[in-house]
């Protein structure tokens, strides 16, 4: 048998951990003189302390590596909480470097002297919302506010109940540049049960992930906006899956004046596929 501090040697456990783990009956003593009150371990008990230090080491729980040890199977369990354990910290790893690539991105940002380094390019959440919509091709953006009239006719006509927040927006497809014709879509989203008009343009628009970048004033540099965003999503490893569309939060037709709209670009984004053998 190996006395407390022989036993702490061997082990690289400190003898207050070694107390603290006997407290907790995770690593109890093989032995206690009820006369001196001395601990001793056995020999094969070290083997015992060096699997606790290796789990420790991994990330478990002392609690969790209690269990390990004594409640459950030594070779089944042990493969499924060292699996679990494995890709716990692969998708903490990713989103750390998740996380490194956006603070590197700041700081290019940051040090850039470009006038488009004063906008903020974030990664969101537009959630899942049930729009009611018009789509059509028309000759020059201006136009747009003519299919904003549009749909708001069909809401009022239609006695359509609008959510809040309502989300009005305005997705932009392919530009037909030969015909001169530019297809987008208005929406806003609305709540309530539709299903008795048939001939309403009513969907379901599913959660998407975006770049996205809220910016305040006329429509002058949204140039310089879309250049910022690009370089964001090329900067943190991302690519295009969508069209490109704007969330009026403040729109013209609720603005006193142009200085006064709120507009939030979004372009929809998914994670490049690295090369395996990169």
């Amino acid at each position: 048998m190996l006395r407390i501090s022989d036993f702490s040697t061997l082990s690289q456990l400190s003898i207050k951990m070694l107390r603290h783990y006997a407290d907790i009956d995770l690593l109890p003593p093989g032995f206690i003189d009820e006369s001196t009150g001395y601990r001793y371990y056995y020999e094969n008990q070290l083997a015992i302390a060096n699997k606790i230090n290796m789990l420790k080491n991994m990330g478990f729980s002392l609690q969790l590596i209690k269990k390990m040890l004594y409640e459950y199977d030594a070779n089944t369990h042990l493969m499924k909480f060292l699996s679990l354990q494995e890709l716990q910290l692969q998708e903490e790893m990713i989103e750390k470097q998740e996380k490194i690539l956006l603070i590197r991105s700041m700081i290019r940002h940051l040090n850039s002297q470009k006038e488009s380094s004063k906008y903020t390019v974030t990664k969101k959440k537009i959630p899942q919302r049930q729009v009611i919509y018009l789509r059509a091709q028309i000759n020059r953006y201006q136009d747009e506010t003519l299919l904003w009239i549009q749909l708001s006719t069909m809401v009022h006509e239609q006695n359509i109940r609008l959510s809040y927040p309502y989300f009005s927006t305005t997705i932009f497809y392919e530009e037909d540049v030969q015909n001169q014709h530019i297809d987008i879509e208005v929406q806003k989203s609305i709540s309530g049960d539709y299903d008795h008009l048939q001939a309403t343009n009513i969907k379901l628009e599913q959660e998407q992930t975006v770049a996205s970048c809220i910016y305040e004033g006329n429509y002058n540099k949204l140039s310089e906006v879309n250049e910022t965003v690009a370089h964001w999503i090329l900067d943190n490893d991302y690519e295009l899956c969508g069209s490109q569309f704007n969330i009026y939060h403040i729109s013209p037709e609720e603005a006193d004046e142009s200085a006064n709209l709120l507009t939030e670009i979004c372009f929809p984004i998914k994670k490049k596929i690295q090369d395996k053998n990169y």
